[in-house]
């Protein structure tokens, strides 16, 4: 009996066996099979080389070098301790950094893992012929981003780096891989995806072993387009070298089609700190900097325009027949509004528009500002195109402020003083007053801003100007031009240190108060011209001062473009 049992069991086992058997090498043995053929495939990825970044006249301004790096597969690999001592002795580093570099890098068992980046040739040489001996070793090639100009092309070019969390989720969709260079900041994040070059890959059948047994198939990785822009090297050159070792921003545009000639922000960086994947010390510390280095003070800092607002004011003032060229008003160095009185440091004495213009006596704008109310001097700020963005193809371009009195819940008089000089809640980014000279260059067109001239080899046809016109009377216009040419021209104008043999030059100077304790800014906004040339130019010293300083720093700039032909 319990024979019997005992060999019913041993049966039953026996059918349950050849049952799985069944099932496994019968009903499951196609899928079986392609998962053992996947196994024994590996994808190699090829990165694609990125477009190269120029200026308008053919200088590379970002390019791509040519390098080695050291990967991992996981699945492959037999003893990853082992794998480590050899590359600890091959790359000249410790066994504990490669280890790390491994852990944060790792994402699938299927992925190369890069543990060393930028590896000489003699190194990748070395790694290559020993890999055989280390299944899942491989060296991949690279291109490591290059920017010529350093710091001076900074802000307008961006740099690259990889893809941190925040950024992945926005670009995953588009089918970027974690490691993918990505831009960041100026056109190389404004045109990441023009610029960026599709991946390719080997694919190769390994044994069980992980090593190469044939090669499968291979697909070329493809370019990504180049891009040339409106920037001319030298003038970017000139006016980074103006800023030195001062907070700031210069813009200079061509007014005639609202080319970006020059855009540079001071504190820079050095894009390339940004490109090696080993040493992250110096891209941290801009980080940390409190100067803000990173920040693009051309198009994404405000700051009160100060007397550069005076142009719109000015403007109202003229348009609504509220003054006439010829009106005077009493500039004694202080104004009475109520009980506070507003104290100046200069007594001009009785002053016409274009004499108040030159000194930039804050009295006459304050009785002009009075005259024509918040909402009249908001609309003729909106009609200079200001507290709107200019549309330059660069990213996190801030929109500036002109305040609308309705919007408060008290607003005084006070408030209106303020407004008219350009203080208070009147806010504007530098690239908004170059705009805003462009205009009165212009007459009335408002030229669209941008920065990127051609795409993989087409041209962008801009418009010269948007259907947008600043509508004034022919006679405002000339006022303005007048005054603002006064300013540099008259001997004791705010500007007329730029009253420069060779060159006609007018604009506007402007101090703002930058709150208690803090040096004011300085700005000059104007417009140079020489026979073949008329250039549009801002400069703004964060906390420089006055205005005296933002013009000694013009001039130089001015010089320098001189000496480089481009004046």
């Amino acid at each position: 009996m319990h024979i019997n049992v005992i060999r019913n069991v041993i049966i039953g086992l026996f059918i349950l066996m050849a049952l799985d058997l069944f099932y496994i090498q019968v009903i499951c043995g196609g899928y079986f099979y392609r998962q053992s053929e996947s196994n024994s495939i590996r994808v190699i990825p090829f990165e694609g080389k990125r477009g190269r970044i120029l200026d308008r006249n053919g200088n590379v301004l970002a390019d791509n070098e040519k390098n080695f790096c050291v990967a991992l597969l996981p699945q492959d690999i037999r003893d990853k301790r082992d794998v480590f001592r050899f590359l600890s002795g091959a790359l000249n580093l410790g066994t504990a950094e490669l280890e790390t570099r491994y852990k944060k890098n790792r994402l699938t068992a299927f992925s190369p893992v890069i543990v060393a980046w930028d590896i000489s040739r003699q190194q990748a040489i070395l790694v290559e012929e020993n890999a055989y001996q280390y299944p899942g070793l491989l060296v991949m090639e690279r291109f490591r981003r290059h920017y010529p100009e350093g710091a001076a092309g900074a802000h307008v070019v961006g740099y690259v780096g990889r893809a941190n969390e925040e950024k992945m989720r926005e670009i995953e969709a588009y089918g970027y891989s974690a490691d993918d260079p990505v831009g960041y900041s100026g056109v190389e994040e404004y045109y990441d995806d023009d610029l960026r070059g599709a991946p390719g890959g080997r694919q190769i059948q390994v044994n069980s072993r992980g090593q190469q047994v044939r090669l499968l198939s291979v697909r070329e990785p493809s370019e990504g387009r180049d891009l040339v822009l409106t920037i001319d090297k030298d003038i970017q050159e000139a006016a980074h070298q103006a800023m030195a070792g001062r907070k700031g921003a210069v813009v200079v545009l061509d007014p005639a089609n609202g080319e970006v000639l020059a855009l540079v922000s001071s504190p820079a960086f050095d894009p390339n700190d940004f490109s090696s994947r080993d040493d992250r010390t110096q891209a941290g510390a801009y980080l940390k900097d409190a100067s803000s280095p990173l920040l693009n003070r051309a198009v994404s800092a405000q700051f009160p325009p100060g007397s550069v607002f005076k142009v719109a004011v000015a403007s109202g003032g003229l348009q609504e027949r509220k003054i006439t060229p010829e009106t005077s008003f009493d500039c004694p160095g202080y104004f009475d509004l109520g009980n506070h009185r507003y104290k100046f440091p200069h007594a001009f004495g009785s002053q016409d528009l274009i004499q108040a213009i030159a000194h930039s006596a804050n009295e006459y704008f304050f009785h002009i500002g009075l005259a024509i109310g918040p909402d009249m001097i908001a609309h003729y700020a909106s009609l200079f195109a200001l507290g709107e963005r200019t549309g330059v193809d660069l990213p996190y371009e801030a929109k500036g402020t002109i305040p609308r009195h309705a919007a408060f819940r008290q607003w005084f008089r006070g408030d209106t003083v303020n407004m008219s000089i350009g203080q208070g809640y009147v806010l504007a980014t530098p690239i908004q007053l170059a705009r805003l000279m462009a205009i009165v260059e212009n007459e009335g067109r408002i030229p669209l801003l941008h920065i990127k001239k051609s795409l993989g080899g087409v041209e962008k046809q801009f418009i010269s100007g948007s259907t947008r016109v600043a509508v004034l009377r022919p006679e405002v216009w000339s006022v303005l031009k007048n005054g603002l040419h006064q300013v540099v021209q008259m001997d004791n104008g705010t500007a007329h240190v730029l009253d420069l043999p060779g060159f006609e030059i007018y604009g506007k100077t402007g101090t703002a108060q930058a709150g208690v304790g803090k040096a004011d800014h300085a700005s000059f906004a104007g417009v140079v011209k020489t026979p073949g040339h008329t250039l549009v130019f801002v400069l703004l010293l964060e906390n420089g001062g006055s205005s005296a300083n933002a013009c000694l720093a013009a001039k130089d700039m001015l010089l320098d473009l001189q000496t480089r032909g481009k004046l």
